[in-house]
């Protein structure tokens, strides 16, 4: 059965999964409110009624913790289909000996559109630091990830190290296989053991937030 909305509600949940599929990201609820002319309270009504019924998730205390429900019902012009893409966890840094993908480590959501391996588990984290600017990934971007235990030379990878996330070059020596930073300021991870966490494969920028991981 589809979710009765008012105009007003089926409107603002709309113009979220719009913008969250064009910009990646969901959009605040100042930026909802600028969209609707009205005031950030009148919103938060709208979004608590949005949840109520089961059309909207939001994550407590963060900006941009907005992930539409899909529904069954016909799309109408203009609506994005849940079907062409989904929406992936988005997560921040990781405290010493905190597992990365704990529920309490999720800052939002990016879209992330559905391909042939649409049936790999994905998700998104974002960059911290300089060490990997070679490779034009910068502090404070976007990598969507595709969670996997292994790699091949040269992928770019999200690897666990010493409790710590870094991302890195995964590179197979002959002797044994190490991490490489793409910034000669920084020295390649060579005699410790990591664990790879899973595989870049895409890059986001213009996310405008205080950057971790």
């Amino acid at each position: 059965m589809a979710i009765k909305l008012t105009k007003k509600q089926k409107s603002i949940l709309d113009f979220i999964e719009k913008f969250s599929f064009e910009n990646s990201f969901p959009p605040t609820l100042k930026e909802i409110a600028h969209r609707f002319k009205i005031t950030i309270g009148t919103v938060q009504d709208h979004i608590a009624a949005l949840q109520k019924k089961g059309a909207l998730e939001r994550i407590k205390d963060i900006a941009r913790g907005f992930k539409v429900v899909p529904q069954n019902e016909d799309s109408n012009t203009g609506k994005i289909d849940p079907t062409k893409y989904e929406m992936i966890p988005l997560y921040g840094s990781v405290a010493a000996g905190e597992p990365i993908f704990a529920d309490d480590n999720i800052q939002g959501y990016v879209t992330h559109t559905r391909g042939r391996s649409s049936h790999k588990i994905h998700f998104a984290l974002k960059v911290k630091g300089q060490s990997m600017i070679d490779s034009g990934i910068y502090d404070g971007d976007i990598v969507i990830v595709r969670k996997q235990d292994s790699a091949d030379d040269g992928d770019i990878v999200i690897a666990m190290l010493d409790d710590e996330v870094t991302v890195k070059t995964l590179k197979n020596s002959k002797i044994n296989a190490y991490l490489e930073a793409s910034n000669s300021k920084y020295k390649s991870i060579i005699n410790k053991p990591f664990a790879i966490i899973g595989k870049v494969i895409e890059l986001r920028r213009n996310f405008n937030s205080t950057a971790a991981a």
